[in-house]
C-alpha cells in the first residue's frame, strides 16, 4: 500500500531554494509557503544582482517583499510576516545561468549542504526571445540547478510548461515528450541527448553573431533563428522549444535521483488565494483581452470549438507543493505532474471569448482601467486563411487612408497601428488559440489522493471546481482590472490647454528654444532596466509626461498620445571613457540645442552611462509642460529617500498626497485685484529699455550651458542670517556684483546705470504643485550693479526685492503670458520681444529636494537646471539647493557672452565678497515681523 503524504511533516524544519522568486508563479509558490507552512526551516532564494550593484537581499526588499501578494498576510498577521521575512527568508546574490551561479565553489557547495529541496521557477516566457537569451535561461540554466540538486542530494522540482508538447496533436498525458518533426537521439534511459542539437544552435548563433555588430538587427535575426529552429524541430516558438530542451538536461543529470517535472498550461490569475484574481503583468490571454478593450483588434485566427487550457496560479503552486512534499517523503524517481483544465473541466476557445466579450460588455465601467470606453464593437474569430486574407485587405484600404491622411498633414492612420496590433498578437499567440490536443492531469490527482483530506482542501488542484462562468467573467476580470493595470489617466487633466502654457508651447524659436535643461549625476553604474521600470511606473502619474498637444475646437488641448512608450523618451549614451566635468557640460550643451519632438509628449531623457565614476540623467523637459518648483515635484515623485525602493513609489511627493486650494475671491477684491495688474503692466510696457551693454546685443542662437561645484547652503543661510535677509536677496546681490565686474573687465563702466533683471516669483502653493503647469510670475528689479560697496548692494536688493513682494507685477506679467497665449504668433513675438527688452538677464532660484535622494537604487550627488531665457533675454542664471548645498548655473547665448566659465567664476566668488564684507556686520532688526523668504521656481 503506497503510504499517506503529509504537506506539513514533509516541510516542517526543511530548507527550500527558489530560483526565478521576482517572477509572478514563484510569488504564489513563496507566499504560499509562508501562510501554510509557518514551520519550514528556511527559505533561500536565489536572486541576481541589480545593475547598480544590488544586492539579493536589497533586490529582495524592493522587487518581492513590497508586492502585493502579501497584503492578505500584512493585514491578517503582520507581526508574523515581519518576522518570517528576518528570519526565515535567505538571500544568496547569483546568476542562475552561470556555472556555480558565480559563486566560488566553497560557496557554492556550502550552499548545496544547507539546501533540503529546490524548485526552478526561472524562465523567460517571452514567446518570441533571442535563442542565445532563451537558451541560457530556459535550457543551460537547469544544468547548473541540477549540479546543486547532486551536490546537496536534493529533490528537484523543475516548473517546465505543458506546451513542451509542441506540434504533437491528440491527448497530451504526463509522459517525456517525443519531438514532432526532425528526429534527436534518444538515450537508453528515455530523455533524449542533446549534445549534437546545442552544438548546432550554438554554432547557428555564432555565425549570426559574426555576420551582424549592430544590436537591434543581431537580436532580431537570432529571434527569427529561435523560431525557424523550433518550428522545424516540432514546436511553435523558441519558449517551448528550449523548456522542452530543459526537461531533457534535468532527466539526464537527474538520473537515479529525485527529480519532479511540474507543467502548468497557460497560467492566468488565482482563482481563492490568496486573493480571488491576484495577478501580476499581461498574460496570453490578456494581451487579447487588452486589445480589444482598447479597440486595437475586432478579430482573431482561433478554433472556436478546441479546448483552450487556462490555470490558476494558485492551482500550480498548489501542484509544485504537493510534488515537493511527495519528493521529500518518497523514494527517489523521475515524475511528471500537468496541471491544467482540459481534460477534468474543459473550456472552448469559443467560450472563453464569449465569456469575456459578454462580461465586457454589461459591466465595463467596473473595470476603469481596462475600458476607456464602452466596448460596442464585436469580436470574431476567423480560420487562419481568412484571417490572412482579411489582413491583407484592411491593410491596403487602410495604407491608402494614410498616405491621403498624411498628404493632408494628418498623420498616419489609427487603423493601420491597429492592424500592427492584431497582426502581432496573431503571430505570437494563434497557436495557443487554435490547439490541436488536450492535456491529461491522471497522475496529478492520483497524488492528491495520497494527501488527507485537509491537504487536499488546503492544497486543491481539483480543476473541476472551477465555475467558468465566475472565474473568467468576474475574478479575472476584476484581477487583472486592479492589479495588472495602471490607474486610468484622470478625464479632468485631459482637458483645454491654458493660454499660459500654450505661450510657452509656441514660443520657440530655431534661436531660442524653451526647454528646461536638468542634470542629475548620480553614483555607481546605471541599471537601464531598473531606471526604465522605474521612470515607466512613476512619471505616468502626471499625465501631462504622456499626453501632447493636439489643436482641437480652435484650441490646443492636451491629449492621451496612443502611442506613447517610455523608451522612446529614455535613451541611453555609452561612453567610450570616463568623462569629467569639462566634457560633461561640452555634452549638455550639443544635447540642449536639439529641439524636443512636438508628435509625442514634450520631455526626454538622455542617459550617460560613465560620468566622474558614476552616471548623469539630462532631463529635458519643455517649458509648456511646468514651472520650476513643478519640475521639483516630479522629481521627488520619481526618486525616493534610500536606495531599496520597490515598484511602490515613495508618499514623498507623490501627486495623489498633494491637496489643492482654491482659494475663492469676492467680486469686489477680485475687481481690484484686476484693475492693479492692469497697471502694472502698463508701467511696465512704458519702462525705458534697460542700459545698452554686451548683454543686449543680438542673439545668433549659439548657447552653451557651465556651472560650478556646489556651496554649502549653511555658509549662505548664515551670511542671510546676519544680515537679516532672504537667501533669494544674497542670490540677487551676488550676481549683481559679478555682473559689475564682469562688464568692467571688459571695459563697460558699470557706475552710471543699473542694469534690470527679470526675477521669477512663484504664485502657486507647494500642495498644487502636482498640477504642473505654469504659476509664475516676472518682477523686473533694478540690479545694484552700480554700487561698489558688496554690503551696500546686499541692502539694496533685500530692499527691492521686499517692495516687491507685496505688489501685483508678478501676477501682472502671468497675465500677460495669458494674454500672449491668445494672440496670432506673430503678435505674441512682437509682444515679447518689447516686453523682454526692459531687461538684461533672468534669475532663477529654485528650491530642490532638502534631502538625499535616490532613483532606481542609485544616490543623487547633484541636482543643476539651466532656464531658458524667452523674448530678447540671452543671459540666465540659476541657483538650485539641494540636500544642504547650492548649485550655481548659467545658460548664455555665445554672442553675449563669449566667455560663459568667467562670468560664473565671478559669480562664485561674489558670495566670498559678501560673506567676508558681512562677516562682522549685525543684523537689523526689522520693525514688523520678517517677511518669509521667496521660494522661486524656474522661469
Amino acid at each position: 500500500m503506497t503510504p499517506a503524504l503529509n504537506v506539513q511533516a514533509a516541510l516542517s524544519g526543511k530548507r527550500v531554494l527558489i530560483t526565478g522568486s521576482t517572477g509572478f508563479l514563484a510569488k504564489v509558490v513563496l507566499e504560499k509557503l509562508i501562510r501554510s507552512v509557518p514551520d519550514i526551516g528556511r527559505i533561500v532564494l536565489l536572486i541576481r544582482a541589480g545593475g547598480n550593484g544590488a544586492d539579493a537581499r536589497q533586490r529582495f526588499e524592493c522587487d518581492i517583499a513590497t508586492s502585493s501578494i502579501f497584503d492578505r498576510l500584512r493585514a491578517e498577521r503582520p507581526d508574523f510576516l515581519t518576522a518570517f521575512f528576518a528570519e526565515k527568508i535567505e538571500c544568496v546574490t547569483g546568476e542562475v545561468t552561470a556555472p556555480g551561479f558565480g559563486l566560488p565553489i566553497n560557496a557554492f557547495h556550502a550552499l548545496a549542504r544547507r539546501v533540503d529541496l529546490i524548485i526552478n521557477a526561472a524562465a523567460s516566457v517571452n514567446f518570441r526571445e533571442a535563442l542565445d537569451e532563451a537558451l541560457a535561461i530556459n535550457t543551460i540554466s537547469v544544468q547548473n540547478i541540477t549540479e546543486l540538486a547532486r551536490a546537496g542530494h536534493a529533490p528537484l522540482i523543475q516548473v517546465s510548461t505543458c506546451y513542451v508538447n509542441g506540434y504533437n496533436r491528440g491527448a497530451m498525458h504526463e509522459h517525456n515528450v517525443s519531438p514532432a518533426r526532425a528526429a534527436i537521439p534518444r538515450h537508453a534511459d528515455g530523455h533524449y541527448d542533446l549534445y549534437s542539437l546545442l552544438q548546432h544552435l550554438n554554432h547557428r548563433i555564432a555565425l549570426v553573431r559574426a555576420e551582424t555588430s549592430e544590436p537591434e538587427e543581431l537580436a532580431r535575426r537570432l529571434t527569427d533563428l529561435g523560431i525557424a529552429e523550433a518550428n522545424y524541430h516540432g514546436w511553435n516558438d523558441t519558449y517551448t522549444f528550449t523548456k522542452w530542451m530543459g526537461e531533457q538536461l534535468a532527466m539526464a543529470a537527474m538520473r537515479g535521483r529525485s527529480l519532479t517535472i511540474v507543467r502548468p498550461s497557460i497560467i492566468e490569475s488565482t482563482l481563492q488565494e490568496p486573493v480571488p484574481g491576484w495577478i501580476e503583468g499581461v498574460k496570453v490571454a490578456d494581451a487579447i483581452i487588452l486589445a480589444y478593450a482598447r479597440g486595437k483588434t475586432n478579430f482573431f485566427p482561433a478554433r472556436p470549438n478546441e479546448v483552450v487550457d487556462i490555470i490558476p496560479a494558485d492551482l500550480v503552486a498548489n501542484s509544485i507543493v504537493l510534488a515537493a512534499a511527495e519528493a521529500l517523503q518518497s523514494a527517489p524517481a523521475t515524475r511528471i505532474y500537468q496541471t491544467c483544465t482540459g481534460s477534468s473541466n474543459p473550456v472552448t476557445v469559443g467560450r472563453v471569448i464569449d465569456l469575456i466579450k459578454g462580461e465586457s460588455q454589461r459591466n465595463w465601467r467596473q473595470y476603469e482601467r481596462l475600458f476607456y470606453n464602452e466596448p460596442k464593437h464585436d469580436f470574431r474569430v476567423v480560420s487562419r486563411p481568412l484571417f490572412l486574407l482579411m489582413l491583407r485587405a484592411m491593410r491596403v484600404g487602410a495604407s491608402g487612408w494614410s498616405a491621403v491622411r498624411k498628404l493632408l498633414g494628418a498623420g498616419e492612420s489609427p487603423k493601420l497601428e491597429a492592424l500592427r496590433t492584431t497582426q502581432l498578437l496573431a503571430l505570437t499567440f494563434s497557436f495557443y488559440t487554435a490547439p490541436r490536443y488536450v492535456f491529461q492531469n491522471d497522475c496529478l490527482q492520483a497524488l492528491a489522493q495520497r494527501f488527507s483530506s485537509e491537504d487536499r482542501a488546503r492544497y486543491s488542484v481539483d480543476t473541476s471546481a472551477i465555475d467558468w462562468h465566475d472565474y473568467l467573467g468576474r475574478i479575472h476580470m476584476t484581477g487583472l482590472n486592479r492589479y495588472a493595470l495602471r490607474p486610468r489617466k484622470s478625464k479632468a487633466m485631459q482637458a483645454a490647454m491654458t493660454r499660459r502654457d500654450y505661450a510657452w508651447h509656441r514660443m520657440d524659436t530655431e534661436k531660442n528654444l524653451m526647454v528646461i535643461n536638468s542634470i542629475l549625476l548620480f553614483e555607481g553604474p546605471v541599471d537601464m532596466e531598473r531606471l526604465v521600470s522605474t521612470i515607466a511606473h512613476r512619471l505616468p502619474n502626471y499625465p501631462r509626461f504622456t499626453q501632447k498637444v493636439v489643436q482641437q475646437r480652435g484650441r490646443p488641448h492636451w491629449v492621451e498620445d496612443e502611442q506613447f512608450d517610455i523608451r522612446r523618451h529614455i535613451e541611453l549614451e555609452r561612453m567610450e571613457r570616463d568623462v569629467n566635468r569639462a566634457e560633461l557640460q561640452d555634452h549638455l550643451t550639443r544635447l540642449a540645442h536639439l529641439p524636443l519632438e512636438r508628435d509625442r509628449p514634450m520631455w526626454h531623457m538622455t542617459v550617460l552611462d560613465r560620468v566622474n565614476g558614476g552616471h548623469a540623467i539630462v532631463f529635458r523637459v519643455h517649458h509648456c509642460i511646468t514651472d520650476g518648483l513643478g519640475l521639483v515635484h516630479v522629481l521627488n515623485h520619481l526618486t525616493d529617500d534610500n536606495g531599496l525602493h520597490g515598484k511602490t513609489p515613495s508618499p514623498v511627493g507623490h501627486p495623489h498626497r498633494a491637496i489643492a486650494s482654491n482659494k475663492v475671491c469676492s467680486a469686489v477684491v477680485r475687481g481690484l485685484s484686476w484693475l492693479k495688474i492692469g497697471a502694472h503692466v502698463a508701467r511696465l510696457s512704458i519702462l525705458w529699455p534697460d542700459a545698452h551693454t554686451q548683454f543686449k546685443a543680438p542673439m545668433t542662437g549659439t548657447k552653451q550651458l557651465v556651472w560650478l561645484p556646489p556651496l554649502e547652503m549653511d555658509r549662505v543661510r548664515a551670511m542671510s542670517k546676519r544680515m537679516g535677509v532672504t537667501l533669494n536677496d544674497v542670490w540677487v546681490a551676488a550676481v549683481s556684483g559679478a555682473l559689475r565686474q564682469y562688464l568692467g573687465e571688459r571695459g563697460q563702466c558699470p557706475d552710471g546705470r543699473a542694469l534690470r533683471a527679470a526675477v521669477t516669483f512663484n504664485l502657486r502653493e507647494k500642495a498644487n504643485a502636482f498640477q504642473l503647469g505654469n504659476e509664475f510670475g516676472l518682477v523686473a528689479v533694478d540690479l545694484p550693479t552700480n554700487v561698489d560697496d558688496p554690503a551696500l548692494r546686499l541692502r539694496q536688493s533685500s530692499e527691492r526685492m521686499t517692495a516687491i513682494k507685496r505688489s501685483h507685477q508678478p501676477r501682472a506679467t502671468m497675465a500677460f503670458l495669458s494674454i500672449a497665449g491668445c494672440l496670432p504668433t506673430a503678435l505674441q513675438h512682437f509682444a515679447l520681444n518689447l516686453f523682454t527688452s526692459k531687461g538684461s538677464v533672468v534669475l532663477t532660484n529654485i528650491e530642490g529636494p532638502s534631502s538625499r535622494r535616490y532613483l532606481a537604487g542609485s544616490r543623487l550627488t547633484d541636482l543643476i537646471c539651466w532656464v531658458p531665457q524667452a523674448g530678447k533675454l540671452g543671459v540666465g542664471l540659476a541657483f538650485i539647493s539641494y540636500a544642504g548645498q547650492i548649485q550655481l548655473a548659467l545658460f548664455v547665448d555665445t554672442d553675449l557672452v563669449p566667455d560663459p566659465d568667467r562670468l560664473m567664476q565671478l559669480t562664485y566668488d561674489a558670495f566670498g565678497e559678501l560673506e567676508l564684507a558681512t562677516g562682522d556686520v549685525a543684523a537689523p532688526q526689522p520693525a514688523e515681523p520678517a517677511l518669509p523668504g521667496i521660494v522661486i521656481t524656474a522661469s
